[in-house]
């Protein structure tokens, strides 16, 4: 077998409502429709297979959404998490900022954080943030994109690295 190439992802968080947010992943795109606002969009990503596991939105800051359950702690799989136009006084909270941290999320999760304790989500309505890591992998951070002025589009590749057999599709800048 011969390797597979490197393939771009690409993420987008709208901070307008004319945009949907996108995940695109090689020539394969998923996106929300423009009328999807003020939620969080999570992908769990099959680093082998690039098959999407977990396809979800949701507007719950606090907790993290049971259906990654089945998926927390196994590098097998990508967490792609994205907003769509969400508002500051849903920045992440408790368990599920907690989650986050666990993943690798830091310098920009926390200057949203200050941000929002320091100005109040009064001086700035809306908020994109996107965040890609390997899932249960303790060994490297993530990567972060956060704006409060503009949208956010991230583009990393997916390199593919031989473990046993496989090939596993691992984020790196590009």
């Amino acid at each position: 077998m011969s390797t597979p190439k490197s393939l771009p992802l690409t993420v987008q968080a709208p901070l307008t409502s004319n945009l949907g947010a996108r995940v695109v992943i090689g020539s394969d795109q998923l996106r929300l429709s423009y009328d999807k606002t003020n939620i969080y969009w999570l992908l769990v990503v099959d680093r082998v297979s690039l098959e999407v596991k977990v396809n979800i939105t949701f507007s719950d800051n606090h907790d993290v959404p049971s259906q990654i359950a089945p998926y927390q702690g196994d590098s097998k799989y990508l967490l792609i998490l994205t907003t769509s136009l969400i508002n500051s006084a849903n920045i992440p909270t408790g368990a599920f900022y907690n989650y986050l941290v666990s993943e690798g999320a830091g310098p920009q999760l926390d200057r949203m954080e200050q941000i929002y304790e320091t100005l109040n989500c009064s001086n700035w309505g809306w908020f994109a943030y996107t965040y890609v890591a390997i899932m249960g992998d303790d060994s490297t951070d993530g990567f972060e994109e956060f704006s409060f002025t503009n949208s956010t589009i991230m583009t990393i590749s997916l390199m593919p690295i031989k473990v046993g057999g496989d090939y596993y599709y691992t984020p790196v800048r590009k």
